[in-house]
């Protein structure tokens, strides 16, 4: 199936399974978990992308991409992160 990376919206190819994970060329992270996985995408997020996960703050920006498909009887969704740029 085809999406696009929310923050340079390039479309790319991914996986129909939940627990697939990887990145875009611009650097953003996604990640497919069934809804009741997704409260703990923010710590494997912040982990992939190599930030302190000790630090205070939540450290990298986090869109919600919506719903894939259905599986083991709950929707599957993709959550994407990034660093955020320096000001």
């Amino acid at each position: 199936m085809k999406t696009r990376c929310p923050f340079c919206h390039t479309e790319m190819e991914i996986s129909r399974k939940a627990g697939e994970k990887g990145y875009c060329r611009c650097g953003a992270y996604g990640e497919i978990d069934l809804l009741s996985h997704a409260r703990l995408f923010l710590e494997r997020a912040r982990k992939a992308l190599g930030i302190d996960t000790m630090a205070t703050g939540p450290g990298v920006e986090v869109v919600d991409g919506g719903m894939l498909f259905e599986a083991e009887g709950e929707p599957a969704i993709i959550q994407w992160a990034k660093k955020p740029i320096p000001t």
